[in-house]
């Protein structure tokens, strides 16, 4: 019994899946990642219930409720979803990739420290492994990763120029720049557990692949993640001293003004990128808009899938890029007070125990700050870090106060 208490396999599933997805450079028809991960988070909830991980349900905790309320909301909408006209299969396929990876919440909750790290290191490991995948295909352009990623409609035209405007590895240009950045912040976990020590490579590299996605969220949320990671090494946790900061800004300001002299072109072709973000927002915020005024409940919202890009052909408001409005559309004014209620508690108590929450709460808010533009929410790639590390906070949370 002892041991099915200690059961947690969710550590095995993003090296998993990164697996699956390089193993479709060989055969797009005999591999589908989709039915791998159903699968394989099918496995990672029997784990969690044989290994008694949902028992912190009986605690009664505020943060774990709200959850709980979030998770079966996201499960019942489904029938308003098909009540609505949708059909079933569109909310069954949105119940694979954005409701049933909420359940690595229950994971981080209930992790203890060797299982946080071994957890982050696997992540890490597996984020960066497919970067570096990708970032050899992008330099080399193989004739056949070229077909890859034309048949997936990744690029729409198939030569090496289309194929290097942005990186796509395997997993598409979107999930790569997210997943980079959430891969910088799961290496800062071992930076500050090490007091500097550890990870600080893997955390440059993670960075310089976000940077290569050429995705413009990716790119602001890697610079954030630069922002704040200085921030409590130097100023909060003062980890090191301030002559390294000094130090470290000064080989930053001097490898910006390289870049822009010797790499000019590249650092343009960054720059504009970013200053169209704006821009951006606003040629999407027409689709947003359009698909709110037009719900089919508000306070119940459209159901899970409704507003996805599987309902395209059913319904006329699909929001392709907009993760947030795609969550208030589909979820309705109920759902997404459970939905902000959950972050600010999350913040909230990830504050209060910032030296062991602080990687997480970094994550919740590149996922918060990318979904404005795209769908990260609704993978099943990004969505099980993201939960992961609000549960690690409430399962913190929740010992310090039991501490008292």
């Amino acid at each position: 019994m002892q041991r099915l208490k200690e059961l947690d396999v969710t550590y095995v599933y993003y090296p998993a899946i990164m697996l699956v997805y390089a193993a479709t450079l060989i055969s797009l028809d005999l591999i589908h990642p989709g039915m791998v991960s159903a699968w394989l988070l099918l496995l990672v909830t029997a784990a969690l219930a044989l290994g008694g991980r949902f028992a912190c349900l009986k605690e009664k905790r505020t943060m774990d409720i709200i959850m709980a309320e979030w998770l079966i909301y996201n499960v019942l909408s489904g029938i308003w979803t098909v009540s609505f006209g949708i059909p079933f299969g569109v909310y069954a396929g949105e119940l694979f990739t954005t409701a049933l990876p909420m359940i690595f919440y229950f994971s981080g909750r209930s992790a203890a420290s060797e299982d946080k790290e071994r957890f982050y290191k696997f992540f890490v490991y597996a984020v960066t492994f497919i970067g570096l995948l990708g970032l050899l295909l992008y330099i080399t352009a193989p004739e056949f990763y070229i077909k890859y990623l034309f048949r997936l409609g990744y690029i729409s035209k198939a030569d090496v120029s289309t194929m290097r405007v942005r990186m796509f590895s395997v997993i598409g240009s979107t999930l790569t720049g997210y997943l980079s950045v959430a891969a910088m912040l799961g290496s800062a976990y071992f930076i500050i557990q090490s007091n500097g020590k550890k990870f600080k490579l893997l955390f440059f590299i993670d960075c310089f692949l976000a940077f290569m996605s050429n995705q413009r969220a990716s790119m602001v949320v890697a610079l954030i993640v630069l922002l704040y990671m200085n921030y409590l090494i130097f100023f909060t946790f003062k980890m090191l001293p301030m002559k390294l900061f000094k130090i470290e800004a000064g080989i930053f300001a001097a490898g910006f003004v390289g870049l822009l002299v010797v790499f000019h072109g590249a650092f343009m072709k960054v720059y504009y990128r970013l200053v169209s973000l704006p821009g951006a927002i606003g040629q999407r915020s027409d689709q947003w808009v359009g698909a709110a005024n037009n719900m089919a409940n508000k306070w119940l919202g459209n159901g899970l899938g409704a507003n996805g890009h599987r309902a395209n052909g059913f319904t006329e408001h699909m929001i392709a890029d907009g993760g947030i409005a795609k969550l208030y559309c589909e979820m309705g004014i109920i759902g997404t007070a459970l939905f902000v209620f959950l972050m600010l508690l999350a913040l909230k108590k990830g504050f209060k125990n910032l030296h062991e929450c602080a990687p997480e709460i970094g994550l919740i808010v590149i996922t918060l700050l990318t979904a404005i533009g795209s769908n990260v929410m609704s993978f099943a790639l990004s969505v099980p870090i993201f939960y992961y590390a609000i549960g690690s906070i409430a399962g913190e949370a929740a010992k310090a106060e039991g501490s008292k």
